[in-house]
This record gives structure tokens, sequence and C-alpha cells, in this order.
């Protein structure tokens, strides 16, 4: 954070000025940000810390600004190039190694085939007798899993309007007001902002405590996607190669946002084979945030609210011109009264309530998008494996093509050169 330090302002006035900064943010985001922080980091995390991130910041007067200025290229040249880089090879070997396995296998299936073509061709005949049986049992689970999209949006509705509820009412704002603030003015600016981050914060946990549920829904309905297989000679069950995760990220890796699938695509863990899902998650990865707990899946519901800093300020705006009485309420009272009140008037609630409605939108979208991408595949699959066990001669060929293709893929990802070795300029 770097303020303006305005030459006018004399030089023993801004440690004071940054700490009573610090100190404020501190406060206002404790509970909030800086706790979610600290259980993603693991280590505590306290006011002079926060005020070690604050500076001042002049251009035209070096001493007023080297400091923000030096910090932040040890920052950029050193400090996050290293995690950076360490997450990105950790990426690219992964990458490495789990195509360089997938490929093996591949030729092991496909070698497979060659030796038990007969028996693939039997198992190929029963699956696509049970086709219609297969497309009417997966369109069954796809409702399913919409209809669990539908009951989890009315529940984050739900909570979240009961939260609020409790929240913007007249007496816990005034209780919250005498517990934080001393001073009208700082009350004035500040206690909106509050109100506003205590709702933020309890909706992204409640949406991340739902994207968790319905991981385990789209993990199911993959699950359910028959190929025929066969056992090899040493009992291990082999297939053609189906990926249904790779195709359901195929398919949503186009779209712009994810809605709660991006809690699922980071639920994969190593991305591996996975690496061209989705643009979201790879960026978030790339920038050092982490998803896996499902909070920042929230970045599209915050998008829609306007975010909370810019409500804070429009809401503290609206405060800006309340006139203190001398006598009658006292003045936390009246304050609580009129918070209240621009709450209602901005919409507030409405605002979030909004934003969830379009993050389940987009999470039905993107489930939709993913689920017609895998049963695409699926019947792509059938016709391969009707292609390669045809009674033809030609399909032993096309299997033997097949193999030497997958060798090549094998060897060069087994092969990729990888140096991470790099330095700032």
């Amino acid at each position: 954070m770097a303020t303006h330090a305005d030459p006018s302002i004399p030089d023993d006035e801004l440690p004071k000025i940054l700490n009573k900064a610090s100190a404020r943010l501190y406060k206002e985001l404790d509970e909030t940000a800086i706790e979610f922080r600290r259980k993603l980091t693991k280590r505590d995390i306290i006011k002079e810390d926060v005020q070690k991130r604050f500076f001042t910041f002049w251009s035209e007067r070096p001493d007023r600004c080297q400091h923000l200025f030096d910090d932040l290229t040890q920052l950029l040249c050193e400090t996050l190039p290293k995690p950076v880089i360490s997450r990105i090879d950790r990426e690219i070997n992964a990458v490495k190694n789990d195509k360089t396995q997938e490929y093996a296998n591949s030729i092991e299936q496909y070698q497979t085939t060659v030796a038990k073509i007969e028996e693939y061709r039997k198992e190929l005949e029963k699956a696509e007798k049970n086709e219609p049986e297969r497309q009417r049992e997966m369109r069954q689970k796809r409702t399913q899993v919409s209809k669990q999209i539908k009951e989890l949006e009315k529940d984050t509705r739900k909570s979240f309007q009961t939260y609020a509820e409790k929240k913007i009412d007249v007496e816990f704002i005034e209780q919250m007001i005498r517990q934080r603030y001393d001073k009208k003015k700082e009350a004035q600016e500040y206690a909106p902002g509050y109100l506003v981050d205590l709702l933020q914060s309890h909706l992204e946990s409640r949406i991340s405590v739902n994207s968790e549920k319905l991981k385990a829904e789209i993990d199911a309905f993959l699950e359910k996607y028959p190929v025929p297989k066969l056992p090899n000679k040493d009992g291990i069950v082999v297939s053609i190669p189906f990926d249904t995760k790779g195709a359901f990220l195929g398919g949503i890796a186009g779209l712009g946002t994810y809605g709660a699938l991006a809690a699922w695509a980071a639920g994969l863990g190593n991305l591996g084979s996975y690496i061209l899902v989705a643009k979201l998650v790879s960026l978030l990865s790339a920038l050092g945030i982490s998803i896996g707990g499902g909070t920042a899946t929230v970045i599209s519901f915050v998008a829609a609210i306007g975010g909370p800093i810019v409500l804070g300020i429009g809401l503290a705006a609206g405060l800006a011109s309340l006139v203190w009485n001398l006598f009658g309420e006292a003045w936390q009272k009246r304050l609580a009264k009129e918070i209240h009140q621009q709450f209602k008037k901005q919409g507030v609630v409405d605002k979030f309530l909004g934003g969830i409605d379009q993050y389940w939108q987009e999470t039905a979208t993107a489930f939709d998008k993913g689920a017609d991408a895998v049963e695409a595949k699926c019947k792509e699959s059938l016709k391969h494996l009707h292609e390669i066990t045809s009674p033809d001669t030609q399909s032993k060929e096309r299997i033997e093509e097949i193999i030497i293709n997958l060798e090549k893929l094998r060897v060069f990802f087994a092969n990729i050169p990888w140096d991470t070795q790099g330095e700032c300029l």
C-alpha cells in the first residue's frame, strides 16, 4: 500500500500516517480477509506485518518513494519469481511424467487390442447394444446434477438472506459501532465497509462449502461413463483411452467463467494431463493464488456486485452529509439507523443475491458445456473402437499406425528439455 506523501507533510508525520493507516486496515480486515490469509498460509499475521507493507510515495522526492521502489523491485525480481518458477517447474515436470506414462499405457492398451481383437469386438457389440440405455441413464444423471446446482443456489441464497438480515439489523449495527468505534467520523467512514466485508466473507464461505458438495456430484457423473474393457495377461483391466475428466475440462476451457466448476478443476490436484483446462485456474495458479479451498472461485461473484470496496465507499458517501443532532438518541443509534437505510436504499442485499444467481448460472452453463463435450467424446470413442475392431484387415494396420504415433508422442514428452534457470533483467 502506498500513500501520497505531499511535501507539505513534515517528515516526522509520515511514519505516524503510515502507522495509523495500517492499523485502520488491520482492524477492518482482521476478522475476514486477513483471517482467511492466516488459514491459507498457516501462519499468524499481526498488525506489524501489515504495517511493513505500507510505504510513502511522492515521485518528485526520492526520499519519499525510494523505499517503495526498492521493496517492489525485490518483490518482483526475487520474492515472487521463486514460488512462481517452482510452481511452473512442478507443472511442466508433471506434464512430462503424466503424458509419458499416459502414452505408454495407451500403447499397451492398443497392443492388447491387437492380441485380443475378437474379445474387444464382443465387448463393443455389448456396448453398442446397450447404447440407448446408456444414453437414457446419462440423461438422468445429468438432470440430477442440474437439479443439485439449483438446490445449491437456493441454499446459498437462503443462507445469505438469513445472515444479512441479522447483520443489517439496526440493533446489531448499533452494537457493532459501540464496540468498534470511539469516534463518530471514523464509524461513519468505515462501519459500512466493515458490514459489506462481513457479508462477502460469509457468502464466500457458503459458496465454498456448496462448491465442494458439487465436486462430488460431478465426479460421480463422470464415473458413470462406460468404456469397453478387457483384462490383459496380468489380470489388469485395460481399455482404449477415454479421458472423461479431460473431455469435460476441454468442454469448459473456452468459457470465461466457470462458477463452482473452478473449485472442481482445482480439486484435480496436480493439473498434469489437464494442463489445458481452465484459463482461470491456470492464471490464478501462475499468480500464486490458491483456489483449492474454493474461496477464490467467487471472483465472478465479486465482480457482479461491483466489489466490496466499491460498495463500502458508496455507502460511506451516502452518510457523508448526515447531520448530528445535539439532543435525542445517541449518535451510535442514529448512525445505525442511517446505515440500515443506506443499505436498503442502495440495494446491497439485492446486489449480493444477483451475484449469487450469476455465479450458479455460470456453474450450470459450464456443466452443460462440459457434459456435452464428454457425451460427444464418448460417442467418438465408441466410433473409434468400431473402427479398430472392424473385421477388415485395415483395422490392424490402423492400430499399428496409432501405436507408432503414440510412441513418438511418448518419446517427445519424455525428452522435453526444461530449464528453470533465469533472472530478472
